[in-house]
């Protein structure tokens, strides 16, 4: 290999971890007859290209292959995020495989694979590199709704969510070529440079791929009206695979929103804010209002997703570097309050996913209540949780952007939000129990439910802990 090879494979050392780890997953699977060896190999490696990640930038940026991959300190935010989460996905996946039938290194595969594309998302500088990276996660993250083939509920959510998800990759491929026709580039920087030379501004073709592009990335977030396959797809996967995709799918998604937003179309902010600033008002108005009516516990954190992208998104609205920090800084908190709630959805097994099994759990499981209202009020957004510090950054932001209206719209849902979280709270603390008392967490589950609450409450006292590493592009 020469140097320049060299220097471009660097660029790609956490990605190239977990490719390796996934080949020798899938040449030992035949041996791996448990599940700890195979979750164990996919432990280290999640850890290992996290700490790689995060060391990657010392003496600034690093180009690899012609300009269209980055190693800097936007990329490396999402890329320690995405390792966090498939680490505790790991770990929230050994009891349900100890239980069920699942193709046990195939399927850690599959979420080494998911993760694979989802690092490589936040550092594409070409849209390329970036579709290519999109549909690697989709496509893992298909078999992974429905890799419990005996089961038809999960077949019948992965084929509703190939068939949306494939339209979506449609719409963003062609706005992907529209830009292309009109810029003459797949580069970002290419493409901001056409812009700012040429006064393409107003070009109507432009403005219909700037569209095409965020509508099929708010696929990918499951924002509305591109939200349809989440609650489907939550409620036929596994409850890890759902948790897996409520977080990593949103971090890879709003990552590549950003890096587009605030250096490929830096010149048409106004049209891209105008596009997210819509798309933030239908995600939290319709996932704040339809979760009222839930009572499957998945499908009530699928629409809780839907209404957090729609919170996420009012930071990219304001189509400036401190409303894309604002934007990181939601992501990465709503990662682990996400994961530990599933995480006590998966602690509780069957129980865990109907509404009604949360009746009496206080009595029963104290700590498992206590730690389940911990996230709760996390997701509603009461202090002093990271909960609260996370939209009041993406709020603050979309005010000294000009968007009131919009930042009064989410505080008003944030108390309609309110109600649909203390619905659960109530039933563990004020209602009798109908059913036997559950298990302890299991060891796994528990490491995960420790990292997700301490993240969640450092997050709440000390807010600005993520300040200096939330870089935007």
């Amino acid at each position: 290999m020469n140097s320049a090879t060299l220097s471009d494979l660097s660029v790609l050392v956490p990605e190239l971890i977990l490719v390796g780890t996934v080949l020798v997953l899938l040449l030992l699977a035949r041996r791996i007859q448990t599940a700890p060896v195979a979750a164990v190999m996919s432990l280290i490696a999640a850890v290992a290209a996290g700490v790689t990640a995060g060391m990657a930038v010392v003496s600034g940026p690093q180009i690899g292959f012609g300009g269209m991959v980055t190693v800097d300190g936007y990329s490396r935010f999402f890329k320690v995020l995405i390792a966090a989460t498939l680490a505790l996905a790991v770990l929230l996946s050994v009891r349900r495989s100890n239980e069920e039938q699942a193709p046990r290194a195939e399927y850690h595969a599959l979420l080494l694979l998911a993760s694979t594309g989802m690092m490589l998302a936040g550092s594409a500088l070409d849209l390329l590199v970036l579709y290519l990276a999109l549909e690697l996660m989709t496509l893992c993250a298909y078999v992974l709704v429905g890799i419990h083939v005996e089961r038809p509920w999960a077949n019948e959510a992965a084929i509703k969510y190939f068939l949306l998800g494939s339209f979506a990759s449609a719409l963003l491929l062609y706005g992907m070529s529209l830009t292309y026709g009109v810029t003459g580039s797949t580069g970002f920087a290419d493409i901001a440079a056409a812009l700012f030379g040429r006064g393409l501004e107003t070009d109507p073709i432009l403005l219909v791929a700037i569209g095409l592009i965020a509508s099929g990335l708010a696929f990918k977030i499951a924002a509305v009206p591109f939200h349809a396959w989440a609650p489907d797809a939550y409620q036929g996967a596994s409850a890890p695979v759902a948790a897996f995709l409520a977080a990593g799918s949103k971090a890879a998604g709003l990552a590549a929103l950003g890096r587009i937003g605030v250096v490929a179309f830096e010149s048409e902010a106004h049209a891209m804010s105008a596009v997210l600033a819509g798309l933030a008002v239908l995600s939290i108005l319709l996932g704040s209002i339809v979760a009222l009516s839930q009572t499957d516990m998945k499908r009530l954190l699928a629409y809780s997703s839907i209404a957090h992208a729609g919170y996420a998104l009012l930071g990219l609205t304001a189509g400036t570097p401190d409303g894309a920090s604002a934007t990181m800084t939601y992501a990465f908190f709503y990662v682990f309050m996400t994961l530990g709630a599933f995480g006590v959805v998966i602690a509780l097994g069957e129980r865990g996913e109907s509404l009604d099994g949360y009746r009496g759990l206080a009595a029963q499981r104290p700590g498992m209540a206590l730690v389940m209202l911990l996230f709760l009020l996390a997701l509603t957004g009461i202090p002093p949780t990271a909960g609260f510090s996370a939209k009041f950054v993406v709020i603050l932001s979309a005010v000294r952007a000009g968007y009131v209206p919009l930042a009064v719209l989410a505080v008003v849902c944030s108390v309609v939000s309110a109600f649909i979280y203390m619905r659960v709270a109530v039933l563990m603390y004020m209602r009798e129990p109908r059913e036997a008392v559950p298990p302890a967490f299991p060891v796994a589950v528990s490491a995960a439910l420790v990292v997700a609450a301490l993240v969640t409450v450092i997050g709440g006292v000390l807010p600005g802990s993520l300040s200096s590493w939330a870089v935007s592009p």
